[in-house]
């Protein structure tokens, strides 16, 4: 963001004959010198010290102004103003309170604003490499797209849950397939075809239906050690790794049985990929204009020199009084008319806040998510 064209503090001072264009000048370099501070804050706790410090920069100023308008009505006490001029006088004074805090008010949303401009698109820039951030062409997106992506990252982020909690069951798996195997050899071979197969395929339908009691007792059967102790250790890696084998039909018990599952995921990520793609980054680039926008929005209110001179115009009516109607006719069009503009403009500012809050919400939750599915998976689950 920068500041609409200077309105020459210094000349704006000297014009109305107001004496405390250095200080003015020394705030307003001050409230810069804050703002660019906070550019690389990222710690809430030493923002909230940055806007406190704006804060009281801002009310010392005031006290250093309004000093200067008691030096002012007192130099001009006993003068006799028209009637034009103590309705003017009255004016300014009742606006400079609301003003004041107005003018904090817009410097922390400056601040504020600035800020995660800069911030955010510092992270776009390394989460969306190579796309051009000013395309606006290219985005073909609106607010619903964020619908639509909310629920493609909650997809995502279930399939790659189920993906590496297969990783998971592949590992132990491992340790299954050679002792299934070799009961699928030994069962027949020791038993007897047709016993060693029927016990075999009763074994397993125990293990898949977790009735580990039952599987026990057919295992109980075989009268050689290495079959018997081949069934409990198969049991016992079973029955403590339930959770994690479960699948739909019953727990899994060979990494054979994996190929299709992942298949099935596989596909499904590769869609929502295709969509993520397509419009993740778009979308984060469009709720960065918005942020821009709001820019734009805060700059019709005016700029921060522009409203450091028209507090001290303010200051400079409510203290001096004139006689002539037509100077204070001047006066109400030079100095407040702007500033019931001002105050029409002010009242905006809630809704700039609230809408830069809103955003920065959403953009956060995105780069969030968006340096999750950009993360590095196990090596095996992008294949």
């Amino acid at each position: 963001m920068q500041l609409l064209d200077s309105e020459q503090l210094e000349y704006a001072f000297a014009i109305h004959g107001i004496s405390r264009e250095t200080q003015a000048r020394t705030v307003y370099a001050d409230i810069w010198a804050l703002i660019q501070k906070a550019e690389k804050i990222r710690d809430p706790l030493a923002l909230a010290k940055i806007e406190s410090n704006l804060r009281h920069l801002c009310n010392d100023y005031f006290s250093i102004m309004h000093a200067w308008q008691d030096e002012e009505e007192e130099r001009h006490e006993g003068e006799d103003p028209c009637d034009a001029s103590k309705e003017n006088i009255r004016e300014a004074r009742s606006m400079i309170p609301g003003f004041e805090k107005n003018f904090i008010r817009y410097s922390l949303c400056y601040l504020e604003l600035n800020r995660a401009l800069i911030q955010v698109r510092g992270t776009l820039s390394h989460l969306a490499q190579d796309y051009d951030l000013t395309d606006t062409k290219a985005l073909q997106v609106n607010h619903a797209t964020g619908i639509l992506l909310q629920q493609a990252h909650k997809e995502r982020k279930t399939i790659m849950e189920k993906r590496l909690r297969l990783e998971r069951v592949r590992s132990l798996l491992l340790h299954f397939d050679p002792l299934m195997e070799l009961l699928g050899e030994d069962l027949p071979r020791l038993l007897g075809q047709e016993r060693g197969s029927h016990d075999l395929v009763l074994f397993k339908g125990a293990l898949r239906k977790k009735n580990f009691d039952t599987a026990r007792a057919i295992a109980s059967r075989w009268h050689h050690d290495w079959l018997r102790n081949t069934g409990q250790t198969v049991i016992n890696l079973a029955e403590k790794n339930v959770a994690e084998l479960q699948a739909a039909d019953g727990i899994m018990l060979h990494s054979g049985e994996l190929t299709l599952i992942t298949s099935f995921l596989k596909s499904d990520e590769a869609k929502i990929n295709q969509l993520m793609n397509k419009y993740n980054v778009p979308y984060m680039v469009f709720k960065y204009q918005n942020l821009i926008n709001q820019g734009y929005q805060l700059g019709r209110i005016g700029s921060i020199e522009g409203l450091i001179i028209q507090h001290a115009k303010l200051i400079s009516l409510s203290s001096r009084p004139v006689a002539d109607a037509e100077t204070a006719k001047i006066q109400e069009q030079s100095v407040l008319n702007p500033a019931r503009t001002l105050q029409s403009r002010f009242k905006s500012l809630p809704a700039i806040f609230d809408e830069m809050e809103t955003t920065l919400s959403i953009l956060e939750k995105l780069f969030s998510q968006t340096r999750e599915y950009m993360a590095q998976t196990p090596e095996n689950l992008q294949n």
